[in-house]
């Protein structure tokens, strides 16, 4: 056990010093980050400004706008259809227009022209306008006025986890779960990258063949997947705190004010990232071990993450379909478990049935993955310039009869 710490505690230190990891463990998320927080502020931004627009006329053949109370300042009267016309077609004239008919009264009728699209709120800008008029032309009182431009304040509740989301807090609900597992990939991706970077450098370099003569490869295995998950979980904590410090700092911007990281989820995601790191190291050291070529490895590894991110193009059936087939299994598959459960997590609810499942499983899954990754491991330690087929590698896993259980042996034989 004290040889286990001694290459933990190795791997964790020289890791922790590279500039490559501060920059892929801390810089890459940064920016990443920030520039889905950037994308995201200037979507909003877009569909709320109406000053890309410009001047916005109206033409009122109803009778409803002759008092113009609360005309917004951007707004500007027109007598006739024919003239705001003009307006919009003049190279410097005004960005829209919108009529109201004759027997608005009767219908509600109006007519929005525009050269190109238009903002969201401007319809909101046109509704409280008229809403404003038609309360003064009624002899509405002023708060009853106001209470019909802004009849509700609303509040979310989600009956399945009981949480409140304010209404402009909203899109903040849906950005800090997509955030959160974006960093549990990056950690998780990273610290099991520079695991079998790092068995394929010393086996190439022949390295390993001193490091056996002192250790046994499964101590060095342990070793090595200990220290690095524990660098990766250096790295969960100081971002989950940089999370919680930056929301705290940022609660009077509109967008980021209903963002919360609930306790059960940072639980969870704390559970998932520990078992998805021991699953994908050990599965990842295997990998360096066997093939012995970095580019190789890289290539077979890809693998494993394009099936770690499937949950992020079915993302839509989170919403629309939580209970579906599809979502289940991607909830109990190891493979995809990690990122499920934190996206359904932030989003909704999980039964409680899916959720011992999914952990059971994927519980499971890493402790075979670990013990087999120990045997392919110790088999393929010595091994050079050879690339054992699948036969062999599961013959090594399962000690099939005839079966060489390392390189040294086979050469013997």
């Amino acid at each position: 056990m004290n040889k286990v710490f001694l290459v933990a505690r190795q791997e964790y230190v020289h890791n922790l010093k590279r500039g490559g990891f501060l920059f892929a463990a801390f810089g890459i998320p940064l920016f990443t980050i920030l520039m889905m927080v950037v994308v995201f502020a200037l979507t909003v931004n877009n569909e709320t400004d109406t000053s890309r627009v410009g001047q916005i006329g109206y033409v009122d053949l109803s009778g409803v706008l002759d008092d113009a109370v609360e005309q917004p300042e951007n707004f500007m009267r027109f007598e006739t259809e024919a003239a705001a016309e003009g307006a919009l077609t003049a190279t410097d004239g005004i960005g829209a227009y919108f009529v109201v008919e004759s027997d608005y009264l009767n219908n509600g009728r109006v007519r929005l022209v525009s050269n190109g699209d238009t903002p969201e709120v401007l319809e909101d800008d046109i509704d409280a306008f008229l809403l404003a008029n038609l309360g003064a032309s009624s002899g509405l009182d002023s708060e009853i006025a106001a209470r019909i431009q802004d009849p509700v304040d609303s509040r979310l509740l989600t009956l399945d986890n009981g949480r409140i989301i304010t209404g402009s807090g909203l899109a903040g609900v849906i950005l800090a779960p997509l955030i959160f597992v974006m960093v549990f990939l990056l950690a998780t991706q990273t610290t099991s990258g520079y695991l079998m970077s790092g068995v394929v450098e010393e086996k190439s370099s022949r390295i390993m063949e001193i490091l056996v003569t002192s250790i046994t490869p499964f101590q060095l295995l342990a070793g090595k997947i200990i220290g690095l998950g524990l660098l990766g979980l250096t790295q969960l904590v100081i971002w989950v705190a940089m999370a919680l410090i930056g929301l705290q700092l940022g609660r009077n911007v509109e967008f980021l004010s209903g963002v919360t990281l609930p306790a059960d989820l940072l639980l969870i995601g704390l559970l998932y990232f520990l078992l998805g790191y021991f699953f994908f190291a050990s599965v990842m050291g295997g990998i360096g071990a066997v093939l012995g070529s970095e580019q190789e490895s890289r290539q077979l590894a890809s693998l494993f993450t394009l099936v770690l991110v499937i949950p992020f193009f079915l993302i839509v059936q989170f919403f629309e379909e939580p209970d579906s087939a599809v979502v289940t299994f991607l909830t109990l598959f190891p493979l995809t478990a990690p990122v499920t459960v934190i996206l359904r997590m932030g989003f909704g609810v999980i039964p409680a049935w899916q959720l011992i499942a999914s952990i059971a499983l994927l519980l499971i899954t890493t402790a075979f993955a670990v013990w087999a990754s120990a045997r392919v491991f110790r088999w393929s330690l010595l091994m050079y310039g050879k690339h054992p087929s699948i036969k062999q590698v599961f013959g090594a896993i399962f000690r099939s009869r005839g079966m060489a259980t390392s390189a040294t042996e086979e050469r013997a034989a």
